[in-house]
């Protein structure tokens, strides 16, 4: 349940196939939709750029034209367009980044979305493989890290390389000598942003699957924190946290190390550079060679060509922590949902029988828990399953539900092989009430009828006395419309079970499958449970695995499963008389409840 250590990175991890072009790819679908947004947020940007390639040839102009010549008028009106130019960028780039948080934040929201419908249609065998905390994490954590890429970081990089040809532009029209002098600085910090790139992106894929595995542990321990704290476990588990902690800050701090490399190159070359520009340039302007104003607005370009190149390292940082999350959400949306079947017209009829025809089974990466099973199920026949713990009963049910496929053989609804029926039609024809009660935020009656407003509330109001909970639900003031507290703890555990067996009697469902239903519950609820059973049972096709015995001596056959094979079937009386496993099961019950 738990893993505090270090969890091995899978192949598609270690792989590191995707490549940034190959993501952005793949995510434009998302945001195409708000191409007009970005579009203006885009004309904003060039209008902000504009702002801050122009403004220090204006002041170049001040110097070399206006204050040079001594033209007071030229200088005042150099001075009101250089302030109107920079006041009209502050005014575009609060629209800019207005604008490109919308788009960021729908994308994000749209990709959120999709993943988490995605995973409503994987296969339940996807959750065996995968822990809960670390799906939440990418639902949530990595497609945050996503929007970053779509708002400031696209900024960044686009009015960078804007401002950087720009300036190039106008430095090279203006001396191309010294242009050149400062392009020569150039090529270190790009072979630099290439090896950063290569080295960092599976270090911040690594950070990602940290903190994955830290969500999944504090889900996890807080969901079994009673647990925790009866055993006095409590120093345990934060000893795993801490590990998990410390591994995710030994990955972080490689990360910024090697961005602190690239962060500090990019400022020694800012120091060349200003040397070279005021060394050269200077000799030059003395020697007449160059004006005061071209050397001022080298001076100030150059100050704003390690600023881009400083944001783009830092961007190129960020840009990597979003593409180890695009490859994480991918490995999920690339997972392929459970099989459909075919869809057919109307609800599903069983006519006449389920049959398991020598079906075996086997959850991934396991042993063999099914082993050729034959076993038939016909129309309004009761069976009941019983056996040790472990022996596969509830791995039929699973199968029979559409959860897993058989490894070999087959399961028949009438003459439809099951993996061939569409699941939503499938499902609806049963009733299902798990030994895990499972409730949900909201109503009594929303969870009832798992808020399908198609379903009245007189149907559920059936539902609830057919299942004996009716009287435990009016105790409540609000009465079906209380709010149920997290996981339904203001109802007792058998109260839970009841409400379990009502809502899976509000559609009315052709075959009812109870696995260890009253398991849990107090002999007061069990009592109910028995008296309502032949009420509820009647006409149905019933599937019931039970531990308890004494709930299924109204059963028309029970089938004794051991070690994942058929090994008796036949009546109570039949099989007491047998003296064979449910003999044994029974008197060992029997003795154990009655002395």
């Amino acid at each position: 349940m738990f893993h505090g250590g270090m969890t091995p990175l899978s192949e598609e991890e270690t792989q590191l196939k995707g490549r940034a072009v190959d993501y952005l790819r793949r995510l434009w679908p998302w945001y195409r939709r708000y191409l007009g947004r970005a579009l203006a947020a885009g004309a904003m940007l060039i209008v902000t750029s504009a702002a801050g390639l122009l403004g220090p040839v204006l002041i170049r102009r001040a110097i070399d034209s206006n204050i040079a010549g001594g033209d007071l008028a030229g200088l005042a009106l150099t001075s009101l367009i250089y302030l109107g130019l920079q006041s009209a960028a502050f005014v575009a780039a609060y629209f800019q980044m207005l604008w490109l948080f919308t788009v960021g934040e729908r994308g994000a929201a749209d990709i959120k979305q999709q993943l988490f419908r995605h995973l409503l249609s994987l296969p339940v065998s996807y959750f065996d493989r995968n822990q809960v905390g670390r799906l939440i994490s990418r639902v949530e954590s990595d497609t945050e890290a996503l929007k970053m890429l779509f708002t400031r970081t696209s900024v960044v990089l686009l009015q960078s390389f804007l401002m950087l040809v720009g300036m190039g532009v106008i430095m090279a029209t203006a001396n191309w000598r010294l242009f050149l002098l400062v392009a020569a600085l150039l090529p270190p910090f790009v072979i630099a942003f290439w090896l950063f790139q290569r080295k960092v992106r599976p270090v911040y894929l690594e950070v990602r699957r940290a903190v994955g595995d830290i969500n999944s542990l504090i889900a996890e321990t807080l969901q079994g924190l009673p647990v925790v704290q009866l055993f006095r476990q409590q120093a345990r588990f934060a000893g795993q946290m801490d590990r998990l902690n410390r591994r995710k800050a030994r990955a972080e701090m490689k990360a910024t190390g090697l961005w602190y490399v690239v962060w500090f190159l990019v400022d020694f070359g800012e120091i060349i550079g200003f040397g070279l520009v005021l060394g050269v340039g200077g000799l030059w302007a003395l020697r007449g060679e160059l004006t005061l104003g071209t050397l001022f607005m080298f001076v100030a370009y150059l100050t704003r060509l390690f600023g881009p190149l400083r944001m783009i390292s830092d961007q190129v940082n960020v840009m990597q922590r979003a593409f180890a999350s695009a490859e994480r959400i991918f490995n999920i949306l690339d997972e392929k949902p459970e099989p459909p079947g075919r869809p057919g017209p109307g609800p599903l009829v069983l006519r006449d029988r389920i049959r398991f025809d020598r079906a075996s089974f086997a959850y991934d990466g396991g042993e063999t828990v099914l082993h050729d099973i034959d076993l038939e199920i016909r129309k309004g026949e009761k069976v009941a399953l019983v056996g040790e713990t472990g022996g596969g009963k509830s791995s039929l049910v699973n199968i029979l539900l559409g959860f897993y496929a058989c490894r070999a053989g087959r399961v028949r609804f009438d003459d439809s092989d099951l993996a061939d029926i569409d699941r939503h039609r499938l499902r609806a024809t049963f009733g299902f009430v798990p030994q895990e009660v499972v409730l949900f935020p909201g109503t009594v009656v929303d969870n009832l009828r798992m808020l399908d407003d198609t379903v009245s509330r007189e149907e559920v109001v059936a539902a609830a006395k057919r299942a004996r909970i009716h009287d435990a639900i009016l105790r409540f003031p609000k009465g079906y419309d209380t709010n149920l507290i997290e996981r339904g703890v203001n109802f007792s555990l058998g109260e839970r079970q009841l409400l379990a067996f009502a809502r899976a009697l509000v559609r009315d469902p052709q075959v009812l499958i109870l696995d260890e239903a009253t398991s849990s519950v107090d002999p007061h609820t069990e009592h109910l449970i028995q008296e309502g059973l032949v009420e509820l049972l009647a006409g149905r096709t019933a599937l019931i695995v039970a531990h308890r015995l004494a709930t299924i001596r109204m059963v028309d056959r029970i089938v004794v499963i051991h070690k994942g094979r058929v090994a008796e079937a036949g009546g109570h009386t039949e099989l007491l008389a047998r003296r064979g496993l449910y003999s044994r099961l029974y008197r060992l019950q029997y003795v154990g409840e009655n002395g």
